[in-house]
């Protein structure tokens, strides 16, 4: 069953700090509770976002590798 979400990034093989970016700025327009579903290709996008998340009031509910490409679930709390 996949997870539900509101909003959708497929950032693809942006260099950094593109993903990072267009992550914070989706998830600042996002409500509380809301999920946030993210498609990068570059592994240093991926730690990127982590560190991000890890520093704001959100959560990393997934993360997970799909055709060559990391999705990542993310909720704002």
């Amino acid at each position: 069953m996949e997870m539900m979400y509101q909003a959708q990034l497929n950032l693809g093989d942006a260099e950094s700090p593109v993903p990072m970016i267009r992550t914070k700025e989706t998830l600042d327009l996002l409500s509380v509770n809301d999920v946030l579903k993210v498609t990068v290709e570059r592994e240093s996008a991926v730690q990127n976002i982590k560190t991000l998340v890890s520093n704001n009031p959100f959560e990393l509910m997934s993360l997970s590798k799909e055709n060559n490409q990391f999705v990542m679930m993310i909720k704002k709390l």
